[in-house]
């Protein structure tokens, strides 16, 4: 067997050099190239209140909207009251649909934050809820109980239809045990229409005092000391962007079914008159409702405490259900990576002001501006 040595030729120093550069640039090319991932702090540092670029001030309500019963379709109205110990708008998301599978992990006398995969809603069957009308309204009677009344129809067959469900009266036992059979037949599982146990000086009745709200994201509570009740605050001019980076400018409407409206998110206050995504840079700030023959002496102020992030509970609109799915957070990822799967904003009441009770009435057409606090 032949064996066959071979000499190793040194390698110059120079070429030795050369090779050793090449390797660092491009270790350093490919760092430049490659984007870092960016944090939350990060991301949320990024959004500065930034007055002498952007026009805040002069926002205007748009509409105003109340989801009496978390997941349903909700009330839009010209007015909307807030009792000012209530901390949002009066009746908002007060009653919800607990599947009766997670019932030990709500507790009416000491009720707290529960995902909405544990409720029948617009995230766990967003579909079946969209194929729904509703109605709520408060009828005030003598005394501490007014009646809370509940109303569904077909929406294909419309409000001259029968109705499916109602009137019925969620301010009392009966009415509430009447919708729990009735959205347990609907969907094909037991649920409980449930509500935190305030009730009235009467029998049977609850209190007009609002003390929980069935909110969507852990968010708001995290950012208003453990308080389910916020307020939910939507930029029209922002979802026109973003509705304009999915479909085209030439198809954004907000009259008719094409492209994305403002109600999709499920808000409470829609604004317009405001730069798109310049709601971010209010986060921290107080913001003040304006009215031309406003003659309060201590007028509504809301205090902007996150950004919402979305999830698939928006992926159809309960106003246009005829759209069809959409995948909003993911849409929102690509589109504008800079802000994440984020729209809107969560505001809270500042309804203590020299130690008084500071609630009232907002209105559309009323506007917004910040205040120094």
């Amino acid at each position: 067997m032949m064996i066959i040595q071979a000499d190793i030729l040194p390698i110059p120093a120079s070429l030795l050099t050369v090779v050793v550069t090449f390797l660092v640039l491009v270790t350093r090319s490919h760092s430049l190239s490659t984007p870092k991932p960016r944090n939350a702090q990060a991301m949320k540092n990024q959004y500065a209140y930034q007055p002498d670029r952007k026009t805040y001030d002069g926002a205007r309500i748009l509409s105003l909207h109340r989801y009496a019963i978390k997941g349903l379709s909700g009330d839009s109205a010209p007015t909307m009251k807030l009792n000012g110990w209530d901390g949002t708008f009066e009746d908002d998301r007060r009653f919800a649909l607990l599947y009766d599978t997670s019932g030990d992990r709500f507790d009416d006398d000491d009720p707290s934050w529960l995902h909405k995969e544990n409720f029948l809603c617009a995230f766990t069957a967003p579909e079946l809820l969209a194929t729904l009308d509703t109605e709520y309204r408060i009828e005030t009677a003598r005394g501490d109980c007014a009646k809370r009344l509940l109303t569904v129809w077909d929406r294909k067959l419309g409000r001259s239809s029968t109705p499916l469900l109602g009137p019925t009266d969620l301010a009392h036992t009966s009415g509430r045990e009447e919708t729990s059979r009735f959205f347990t037949e609907l969907c094909g599982k037991k649920v409980q229409c449930v509500v935190a146990n305030n009730k009235s000086d009467s029998a049977d009745g609850l209190s007009n005092r609002h003390v929980h709200q069935f909110g969507n994201t852990s968010s708001g509570v995290k950012n208003n000391k453990g308080d389910t009740r916020t307020i939910h605050i939507i930029n029209e001019n922002t979802v026109k962007q973003f509705s304009e980076a999915v479909y085209g400018i030439e198809n954004w409407s907000k009259e008719t079914s094409s492209g994305l409206s403002a109600t999709r998110f499920r808000p409470n206050i829609v604004v317009n008159h405001l730069e798109p995504w310049a709601e971010f840079d209010l986060i921290g700030k107080t913001i003040e409702v304006v009215s031309e023959d406003d003659t309060r002496t201590t007028p509504v102020r809301f205090r902007v405490v996150s950004r919402t992030v979305r999830c698939a509970g928006v992926g159809v609109d309960p106003f246009r259900p005829e759209q069809g799915l959409v995948d909003v957070p993911n849409l929102l990822s690509k589109h504008f990576p800079e802000h994440g799967p984020y729209l809107g904003v969560y505001a809270v009441m500042d309804n203590v002001r020299d130690g008084a009770s500071c609630g009232g009435s907002i209105s559309v057409g009323d506007t917004l501006r910040v205040v120094e606090v």
